[in-house]
């Protein structure tokens, strides 16, 4: 009789909990189960709640926003575009002797007074460079150290001495000022150290457009223009027995012609997007001559106090330019110059209806400019692309689940 109770008290000791314990197993397997399922099922719908939740910028939802902000954080540092403006002044920069088109003014600087033996002969060194100028650029940088940009400078170079003549008994000069358009493209290099850098650039320099404006005064008492204009085999006469009072105001063209520019900044960061600078640039170039108009012209011719309409074929008193032979208001430039030229210093024959032809001159208009400015960096079209490219890339993911 113990035995038996020994075995049922066993029995319901250890026997019971084990089925105990299997059904309690069975039981949290089927919540484990449950709980995997609601898991993944929480999972499969995340970017739908999360879209439902939050809004994110430009019409994204969440997928296509994580790939836009995985592309923008891979783009090179300092990638963007940039507009720039800055102005100053510029002063003459290797400077060549300067000359007129004209002969009867020359390429000097002549002086001696009345009474004086001594000649004061020197070279007229400048350019046709200097003065003020504009600058706007536009470029874009592929890095925060390496970039391109496109230049457009408006410049007016001031008035400045041609060649003079002020002998007894004559007295000549020209006048130049100019204002041109200039292009150049760069390569724009950049380093920066805080809130300091130093931005250098080299590239080509273009005139585009110019209007180089001459003032020519001649007043002759010796009658030199008679042998220079006309090819008179005369020597100049004294005592103030002719008179001939010049006046013209020319415009030059030029043929196209291919200059460097290069410059060097110091820049300071104001913000993310705007920076000033202070730059020195230097715009070199040299150009020669296409031809010369005279815009205005009057010549007054006496001689012995009588005043002269004509000398040979040519009309020496003029009233405006109009009535002005073509001769007289039209210079074109060559290489070389021969007998068949037309032109009446050195022999040939003239002809009143075609222009003068003069040898060809190279004029330096050079400078070294000064100028402040700033910089503003942006980059508003990285967003249309780039949110362009992210719905294409999340499109692709979702066409291969």
């Amino acid at each position: 009789m113990l035995r038996k109770l020994l075995s049922g008290f066993l029995i319901t000791a250890f026997v019971a909990p084990i089925y105990a314990q299997t059904d309690d197993d069975g039981t949290n397997e089927n919540t484990a189960q449950t709980s995997v399922t609601t898991s993944l099922n929480i999972d499969e719908t995340a970017d739908e709640q999360a879209d439902s939740i939050v809004e994110y910028p430009f019409g994204l939802d969440s997928l296509e926003y994580a790939i836009f902000q995985d592309m923008t954080a891979k783009r090179p540092e300092g990638k963007g575009w940039y507009i720039e403006f800055d102005a100053g002044w510029g002063m003459p920069f290797m400077p060549v002797n300067k000359r007129s088109p004209l002969q009867e003014i020359g390429d000097k600087d002549w002086y001696q007074r009345p009474g004086q033996n001594v000649l004061r002969v020197s070279s007229n060194f400048g350019t046709n460079g200097g003065g003020w100028a504009g600058n706007f650029t536009v470029g874009h940088m592929f890095n925060k150290n390496i970039g391109l940009d496109f230049t457009g400078t408006l410049a007016k170079h001031p008035e400045g001495l041609d060649a003079r003549i002020d002998i007894p008994g004559y007295f000549a000069q020209q006048r130049t000022t100019t204002t041109a358009l200039y292009i150049a493209p760069h390569l724009v290099l950049k380093t920066t150290k805080g809130k300091f850098g130093v931005t250098s650039k080299v590239g080509f320099f273009a005139p585009v457009y110019g209007a180089t404006m001459s003032k020519a005064q001649i007043r002759d008492r010796n009658g030199r223009m008679l042998q220079t204009l006309l090819g008179m085999p005369i020597e100049p006469l004294g005592g103030g027995l002719a008179k001939i009072d010049f006046d013209a105001k020319l415009k030059t063209e030029y043929h196209p012609t291919l200059g460097i520019s290069s410059s060097i900044s110091l820049d300071y960061i104001l913000g993310p997007n705007l920076k000033i600078f202070a730059r020195a640039r230097v715009a070199a170039y040299t150009i020669s001559l296409r031809e010369t108009n005279f815009k205005e012209l009057t010549m007054k011719t006496e001689i012995l106090g009588i005043p002269i309409d004509e000398l040979g074929p040519l009309r020496t008193n003029i009233n405006d330019v109009s009535e002005a032979p073509t001769f007289l208001k039209k210079i074109t430039y060559h290489k070389t110059l021969t007998e068949a030229n037309n032109t009446a210093r050195y022999g040939g024959k003239v002809d009143l209806d075609k222009p003068m032809e003069e040898l060809g001159i190279k004029y330096n208009a050079s400078s070294l400019y000064f100028s402040i400015g700033f910089t503003w960096q942006f980059d508003g079209k990285w967003d249309t692309r780039g949110v362009k490219k992210a719905k294409k890339e999340a499109a692709k993911i979702r066409a291969a689940k």
